[in-house]
């Protein structure tokens, strides 16, 4: 792997470990909400059924949503 690379690995995982810095600890709460908190079912209703009407999930991709 050249120099380059191998920067940008290290690079890659110092950030990986620091945390995001896009997510904003309020942020954070609310994703902690949606994923496991009182919001996830509504979330898990919206993932179901974004799932239902994706027309990729049938096989052919074909149908219009």
């Amino acid at each position: 792997m050249s120099m380059i690379g191998e920067d940008l690995l290290e690079e890659r995982r110092r950030r990986r470990r620091a945390g995001d810095p896009r997510i904003t600890p309020e942020g954070r709460e609310i994703l902690l909400r949606l994923t496991t908190g009182d919001l996830m079912d509504e979330f898990q209703a919206a993932l179901d059924a974004d799932l239902e009407r994706d027309a990729l999930r049938e096989g052919n991709g074909s149908e219009d949503p």
